[in-house]
This record gives structure tokens, C-alpha cells and sequence, in this order.
């Protein structure tokens, strides 16, 4: 009879064994599909390091956790990336509809924003599409901070009408992609159908095209601080 017992408990309980283990297996199982408006990749500390969400939730840019500016808001679907001091240092996105589409892989420089880039832009004009596409590279300041300059900008002109509102904007823009955010090289498809690579001076400006134009004739140009093109390549080539 005792020996009848043990057999039944063992049973029973190497029942229970393989029941608990089922139900384990049942919840390891792999979803077939997430659907969420964000996806927030956390460390033990809870530091950010991976966003991956739709427009409306995308994550904020930030240096140590800090939005640069906590009351914008973003518009494009990606995936961004973040350090473990909570900086934003780059992302990838993807965009678009019937009359546009873009998308690109950014990558950030130091406390800073994005100074080597892949991007690509289409936009419809009339019954053509307009495109350019390629590798971007930009030179940024590590002391002064656009956001800080912006601000500044944005008090000085409050006070102001709206033509001389733009005017004082442009001029701004003018400083910063000649002193602070400095646009270097671009290699790839520009918007006319020039195919090659073009390289920019300390200032932005446009000094050197090594290229092939639409008609398939490889050009290379040089253009002096004053903007004169000296054509020393083409005709040889030609």
C-alpha cells in the first residue's frame, strides 16, 4: 500500500513538474506582433539610450538628459540613439508622402549636433520630381551653442515688424552656416543631376566641384573666395 502511495505522489507531482514547466515554455513564447506609439530601450538606471516611435511620441534631442528644447516637438518616425550620460548622438528615419519623401542616418558630434550625415530628399515640382541625395559633412562650434544664440535672437526681435523680423532671421542664418555650423563637403546627386564631389572653405563656401554633368562630361571646378569659376578640367577632358 505505501509503495502505491509513493508511485501515486511521484506521478502526481512529475505531473505537476511537467504542467509548471509547459505553462513556462507557453509564456517564453515569441509575440507575432508590438504595437506601441514608443519604444523606450532603458539601462538598470533608467538612462535612455534607444527611442523608436511614431512622430508624435518621438523623444526630444537632449544633452545629459536636458531636451535642448522642451516645448518643440518632433515630426518624424526614427530611431534615435543616446549615450550613457543621456546625450542624443544620431538616429536614422524614414518619411514621406505622395508629394515628398526623405530620409537619413545622422551622426552627432560631441555635445553638439549632427556633423557626418547620409540623406536623401525628394519632393514633387509641377509634374517633375525634384532629388538629391549623398554624404554630408559639417563643422560645428564646441564652445558656442545655436540654441543660446537663437534665444538671444528671438528677444531681440520681438519688438519688431515682420519684414524686419525675417531680415534679422536670414542674417542670423548667414552667421551660423559661416561661423558655427559650417557646411564642408557633399558627395553625391544634386538637385540639377550633377553626379560628384563638392567641397566648401572654412566659411561655407563653395571652392572645389570634381563632377559629371548631365550631359556625361566630367568637370572639375574651382571657385575663388568671390565666387569666380575657373574651369581647369573639362575642356582637356572633353
Amino acid at each position: 500500500m505505501r509503495k502505491i502511495l509513493l508511485t501515486i505522489n511521484t506521478m502526481v507531482l512529475l505531473g505537476i513538474v511537467c504542467f509548471l514547466g509547459y505553462q513556462h515554455v507557453k509564456s517564453q513564447e515569441i509575440p507575432k506582433e508590438l504595437q506601441v506609439e514608443r519604444l523606450s530601450i532603458v539601462g538598470p538606471d533608467g538612462n535612455l539610450y534607444v527611442s523608436i516611435s511614431n512622430p508624435e511620441q518621438q523623444a526630444l534631442a537632449t544633452t545629459h538628459g536636458v531636451p535642448h528644447y522642451p516645448d518643440s516637438k518632433r515630426d518624424l518616425p526614427g530611431l534615435i540613439f543616446f549615450n550613457r550620460v543621456g546625450d542624443e548622438v544620431g538616429g536614422i528615419y524614414y518619411d514621406g508622402n505622395d508629394e515628398e519623401s526623405f530620409s537619413g542616418i545622422t551622426f552627432d558630434q560631441q555635445k553638439n549636433d549632427q556633423i557626418l550625415a547620409i540623406m536623401k530628399d525628394e519632393y514633387k515640382h509641377g509634374d517633375e520630381w525634384k532629388r538629391w541625395y549623398g554624404m554630408f559633412l559639417r563643422e560645428r562650434s564646441d564652445s558656442i551653442r545655436v540654441k543660446t544664440l537663437f534665444e538671444q535672437l528671438k528677444e531681440d526681435i520681438k519688438d519688431l515688424g515682420e519684414e524686419e523680423k525675417q531680415k534679422a532671421y536670414l542674417k542670423f542664418k548667414k552667421y551660423i552656416d559661416s561661423e558655427i555650423n559650417v557646411y564642408r563637403m557633399f558627395l553625391g546627386r544634386e538637385e540639377n543631376k550633377n553626379v560628384g564631389l563638392f567641397l566648401y572653405d572654412s566659411k561655407g563656401k563653395e571652392r572645389i566641384k570634381i563632377y559629371v554633368d548631365t550631359l556625361d562630361v566630367p568637370r572639375i571646378t574651382i571657385i575663388d573666395t568671390l565666387g569666380n569659376e575657373k574651369r581647369i578640367a573639362h575642356t582637356i577632358l572633353e
